[in-house]
C-alpha cells in the first residue's frame, strides 16, 4: 500500500508539473517553431523570447538578443524610440506595420509585423511582437506576375479602360524584367496589403503613377475610390479647396463641395508632385493627417480621413528638405514606406523591352505592321541617357512610328524627326568622349563616380555615417537616400 500511494504521489507532482512547468516548455516549443517571428519583451523593455523564425527573419541570433533590453539590442540611443516602449506605456497596440527596425549585410531588413500589449489584472507586464514571414508568399507572387506579365504583353490596353475605381493600371501592366524591377514589383506589392502612406521617390516619367495605381488595385482597398491630383497643376488659392472642400457662402462663388480628401473615402489619394505645394499648405495637410479629421473651408463640421496617401517627388527627398521645399515633419508623416523607382538607364534591357510594347501599341493604333528594329536605331537608343525616361521612350517610338511606311517591318533611325536624332547622336558622343571606349552610360558613370567618392569616405570615417555625411557636405538623411540608391551596402560597424 505504501509503495503504491508513493506511486500516485509521484504521479501528482508530474500533474501538477504538466499543468505549469510542461506547459511552458510545450509553448516554447510551440513559438521556436511558428513560421512567424515572435519577440518577447518584460515591463523592464528586456528581451525574453526571440524565437528562430526572427532569427531568419533579421538574420540574427536569439543568443544575442535574449537578456538585452530592446533599445540596446536594435541600437536605438533614446529608449523612448522602441515600439515596445511606446506600447508598454500607452497600452494601445501597434497594427500592421511594415517597417525596418534591423539591419544586415544586406541593408534595413522590412518586415510587416503588429505590437501588442499583455495586460493582467490591470498592469501591463510585457509586450510582443508577430512579425510576417512574407518570402515563400512573395516569391509566389512574383512567379504569377511574371505570367501575368507575359500575357498581357501579347495584348494591348485600349486608352479608354477605366476601371470603376478611377484607375488604369496594375501591377501586370509594368513592363521590364530587369532583376531591379522585379525586387522592386515584389517590394511595392508587399507593401500594398498594409495601411502605411507611401512615398514613391523617382525622375519624371519613370511611372510613379503606374505603381500608385498598381499598389492601390493589388490591395485590399481595391474597391474603394483612387484619386490622384498634380499638387504642381493647381494654383496656391484653389489647392486647399480642391483638398478640403468648401461650404455655401464661405467665400464669392463657393458652393457645398466635399474636397479630395472626402471624395477618396476608404481608397487612396495619390498627391503628385508633393515638394511643389505651398509650405504653408503643407503645414495645413500634416495637420489634416495627424488628426485624421477635415474640415471644409467655411464649414464647422468635421469629417473623418479614411484615406490612405500615396505621394510622390521626383527629387531627393532629404535634398528637399535641406532646401526648404518640403516640410520634414510631413515628410515623415507621408513615407510611412518609400519606395525608389529607378530611372530607364538603370533597368538593363527593359528599353528594349518597353519599345517592342510602344511599337505593338502604336501598330494597333496607326495601322502599320513593324516588327524589328535597325541595329544602328538599337546603338542609338542603347547610349542615350533618358532623361524623361519611359514617357520619353513612347514619346520617341511614335515619333518614329508615324513616319514609317505601312509596308516597313523595321523601325528605322532615319525615320526619326531630325531633332530627335541630332539630340541623341550628341547625346552619345558626350558619352563616348567621357567613356573613352567603356560600355556605360553617361549616367552609370556619373553614379560609379559618385558611389566611389561616397565609399572612399566612408572607409575613411570607419563607416560612421554621421562623419561622412559631413565629410561630403550633405545630410545624413541624403547620404542613407544614396547609399540605398546606389546600392551601397552597411558594414558590421555601422554607427
Amino acid at each position: 500500500m505504501e509503495n503504491r500511494s508513493s506511486v500516485n504521489a509521484i504521479s501528482n507532482k508530474r500533474l501538477n508539473r504538466s499543468n505549469y512547468e510542461d506547459k511552458l516548455l510545450c509553448l516554447e516549443k510551440i513559438i521556436d517553431n511558428l513560421d512567424d517571428g515572435v519577440l518577447l519583451t518584460d515591463k523592464n523593455g528586456k528581451i525574453i523570447i526571440y524565437n528562430r523564425a526572427m532569427e531568419e527573419l533579421e538574420k540574427r541570433k536569439a543568443s544575442d538578443m535574449v537578456g538585452k533590453f530592446i533599445w540596446e539590442a536594435y541600437e536605438y540611443f533614446d529608449k523612448n524610440k522602441s515600439e515596445h516602449m511606446r506600447v508598454l506605456k500607452s497600452g494601445s497596440p501597434i497594427t500592421k506595420r511594415y517597417k525596418a527596425h534591423a539591419y544586415n549585410e544586406d541593408g534595413p531588413v522590412y518586415k510587416l509585423y503588429s505590437t501588442f500589449p499583455i495586460e493582467i489584472d490591470g498592469e501591463i507586464i510585457g509586450v510582443y511582437s508577430i512579425s510576417k514571414n512574407e518570402t515563400r508568399l512573395q516569391f509566389l507572387l512574383s512567379e504569377i506576375t511574371e505570367m501575368k506579365n507575359e500575357f498581357f504583353r501579347q495584348r494591348i490596353l485600349k486608352s479608354d479602360d477605366i476601371n470603376p475605381n478611377g484607375t488604369k493600371f496594375t501591377f501586370s501592366d509594368i513592363i521590364g524584367s530587369s532583376n531591379v524591377m522585379k525586387k522592386l514589383i515584389q517590394e511595392a506589392q508587399s507593401v500594398a496589403w498594409i495601411d502605411n502612406n507611401i512615398l514613391l521617390v523617382g525622375d519624371t516619367g519613370t511611372g510613379k503613377e503606374v505603381f500608385a495605381q498598381s499598389i492601390h488595385n493589388y490591395g485590399n482597398r481595391n474597391s474603394e475610390p483612387f484619386i490622384g491630383v498634380n499638387c504642381a497643376s493647381i494654383p496656391e488659392n484653389l489647392l486647399e479647396s480642391t483638398l478640403f472642400g468648401t461650404v455655401r457662402g464661405a467665400y464669392t462663388g463657393a458652393l457645398d463641395s466635399p474636397g479630395l480628401i472626402e471624395q477618396a473615402g476608404s481608397g487612396t489619394l495619390f498627391l503628385d508632385e508633393i515638394h511643389n505645394m505651398p509650405v504653408n499648405m503643407q503645414a495645413k495637410l500634416l495637420r489634416v493627417l495627424q488628426e485624421r479629421i477635415v474640415r471644409r473651408i467655411g464649414g464647422s463640421q468635421n469629417y473623418p480621413v479614411k484615406c490612405r496617401i500615396i505621394s510622390a517627388i521626383n527629387e531627393d527627398p532629404f535634398q528637399l528638405i535641406e532646401n526648404g521645399q518640403l516640410r520634414q515633419d510631413l515628410y515623415y508623416r507621408l513615407a510611412g514606406y518609400c519606395l525608389y523607382i529607378p530611372p530607364l538607364i538603370e533597368r538593363e534591357n527593359d528599353i528594349f523591352e518597353l519599345s517592342e510594347y510602344f511599337i505593338k501599341k502604336s501598330n494597333l493604333i496607326m495601322g502599320k505592321n513593324v516588327i524589328y528594329m535597325t541595329d544602328r536605331l538599337k546603338e542609338i537608343m542603347k547610349n542615350y541617357s533618358w532623361p524623361g525616361n519611359v514617357r520619353e521612350l513612347e514619346h520617341f517610338i511614335a515619333s518614329i512610328m508615324i513616319r514609317t511606311n505601312v509596308n516597313d517591318k523595321y523601325l528605322r533611325a532615319k525615320n526619326a524627326p531630325k531633332y530627335l536624332i541630332n539630340m541623341m547622336k550628341a547625346n552619345c558622343g558626350n558619352y563616348y568622349e567621357i567613356q573613352s571606349g567603356s560600355n556605360l552610360t553617361l549616367q552609370e558613370k556619373l553614379d560609379s563616380i559618385e558611389k566611389k567618392m561616397i565609399l572612399e569616405a566612408l572607409d575613411s570615417n570607419l563607416w560612421n555615417v554621421t562623419k561622412t555625411a559631413k565629410e561630403l557636405g550633405v545630410t545624413r538623411q541624403s547620404l542613407i537616400y544614396r547609399m540605398r540608391k546606389l546600392g551601397i551596402k552597411r558594414k558590421e560597424n555601422r554607427d
